[in-house]
């Protein structure tokens, strides 16, 4: 009777929570809006576009809104992970409820518009521009399709829902590509494709909860319903991706399912995963040395092994020919890659060391010379992250921490949407250090999101916001990693992380 009790007390909390977050993502969505409307104007294809007025107070009610909405929807959410740590959704209809209510949040946010960033839209620009125009969305920009005579009207449609003709060719791998002039083709309008978009990456969110179930069933049973709550109540994954409609949720898909089949012995599917999700970004390439250190200590045989790999890259390497083939314009097909990890003057590792080669070396040479550093100095620490995983739970550990440094100290810069990543690394560790930065880094990356449109709208400059975003989303984080991880490892045990679960 008293187990039956507790379990109704702990599913009436469960559900209060539940319709409270909902609530407040219906509050934080009408406050992005507003923000989005407040001094949007914009001319596309000849075509002028306007929101409200710019009203300056009214903005700062905008912001107190969103940013409050923010601040109480991590609050609910670390309220239910602290019920799952206590024990308190043990009660099926609790358990259930706990898991479904992230589901309805998806869905319904899914209908809505993304109002801060424009990036599904230009994965709508992709898929016309590579289907029905015929131009190769790597070797033209985005951009440019406001400026022709044929594409003006699929200009001006997209820019009636916020989009701005901003972006450069694409960045994403070829993979992603397909997906993007499949969907357009399919809908045949952006209204239909955006809705298809962000369909796929709402699939895409829910599928990494699903294999953050799975693997951690396999490794850490203890943690399966705590580590699938850390990914699926974060409000940055429901926000960036139902919301917003990002494609890295499908990468992180890819990597979660590589991260599986290496933990599983099957080296062939592991490294197609990974060719997958470089396929659609190329991020999950980091990983491949943790994981090639992992399947050889755990190697049956050397020689099926080296076969398994072979025959997978082989495969993999094939799929990226066929893929690629139709738009391969040569080493441009990557050029917009490249130019994203030019580094730049902000607060940050990255920024910071730029800052200090540019008193002794030209721009140029400069961030050449950082690029150099720090791509050696992390393939050390990846490699070295790498050889002390001896065990699966070692291995979720290295690529959390891995995923971590690459966020705060070697990407030259860092996007809300970037955090979700290592987030769902970390949910495969929800103990120790990384619980704690899990918060932290999601919750800053959500608060400095409407950024960009306080940029669009002409209320600031880039120049302004940047330290500022880097200082909230970056320095900040690391500021508080650092110390977390000198108390982790200056304490009895810390060596052991196998059995401390840290």
């Amino acid at each position: 009777m008293l187990g039956i009790v507790k379990g109704s007390r702990d599913g009436a909390r469960v559900a209060a929570i539940g319709l409270a977050s909902g609530v407040l993502y219906l509050v934080g969505y009408l406050a992005q809006w507003a923000i989005f409307r407040n001094g949007q104007q914009a001319r596309v294809a000849g075509e002028v576009f306007r929101g409200a007025a710019p009203d300056g107070v009214r903005l700062a009610l905008e912001l107190g809104v969103y940013w409050g909405t923010t601040a109480l929807l991590f609050g609910l959410y670390a309220w239910v992970l602290i019920l799952c740590r206590r024990g308190s959704l043990q009660d099926p209809r609790t358990r259930l409820l706990a898991l479904a209510f992230p589901v309805l949040f998806n869905l319904g946010l899914l209908f809505g518009r993304p109002y801060q960033s424009i990036d599904a839209l230009t994965y709508v620009a992709h898929g016309f521009m590579g289907g029905a125009f015929g131009v190769n969305p790597y070797g033209r920009a985005a951009a440019e399709i406001a400026y022709w005579d044929g594409t003006a009207a699929l200009a001006r449609e997209l820019a009636s829902f916020g989009w701005l003709p901003v972006h450069g060719p694409s960045p994403y791998g070829a993979l992603w590509t397909w997906i993007e002039v499949s969907i357009a083709s399919l809908a045949g309008s952006v209204a239909g494709a955006l809705l298809l978009t962000k369909a796929i990456v709402v699939l895409a969110s829910l599928g990494c909860a699903a294999m953050i179930w799975t693997i951690l069933g396999r490794v850490r049973p203890e943690d399966q319903l705590l580590g699938t709550l850390v990914y699926l109540w974060n409000p940055l994954i429901v926000v960036e991706f139902a919301a917003e409609g990002h494609n890295d949720a499908l990468m992180v898909l890819c990597v979660l399912v590589s991260l599986l089949f290496t933990v599983t012995a099957r080296p062939a599917l592991s490294v197609m995963g990974v060719v997958l999700g470089v396929l659609v970004k190329y991020l999950p390439i980091i990983f491949s040395p943790a994981q090639a250190i992992y399947l050889w200590r755990t190697r049956r045989s050397t020689r099926h092994l080296a076969l398994s790999v072979s025959l997978a890259l082989a495969a993999g390497l094939l799929l990226a020919v066929a893929l690629y083939w139709p738009f391969w314009i040569g080493a441009e097909t990557f050029g917009a890659v490249r130019r994203q990890g030019l580094p730049f003057l902000a607060p940050t590792p990255s920024g910071i060391l730029y800052w200090l080669l540019l008193q002794a070396f030209p721009p140029e040479a400069a961030g050449a010379l950082t690029l150099r550093i720090l791509g050696v100095l992390f393939v050390a620490f990846v490699v070295a992250a790498g050889w002390r995983a001896r065990d699966a739970a070692g291995l979720l550990r290295a690529c959390a921490a891995i995923s971590l440094v690459y966020l705060l100290v070697v990407s030259a810069g860092t996007w809300p949407w970037y955090a979700a990543l290592p987030l769902a690394l970390m949910a495969l560790t929800p103990r120790g250090i990384f619980l704690p930065v899990a918060l932290v880094v999601t919750f800053t990356s959500r608060l400095v999101a409407p950024f960009s449109k306080l940029v669009d709208n002409r209320f600031a400059n880039w120049d302004g916001l940047i330290e500022i975003s880097t200082a909230v989303s970056v320095t900040l984080p690391l500021a508080i990693l650092l110390p977390l991880c000198l108390l982790h490892w200056g304490r009895p045990g810390a060596a052991g992380d196998g059995a401390s679960r840290a």
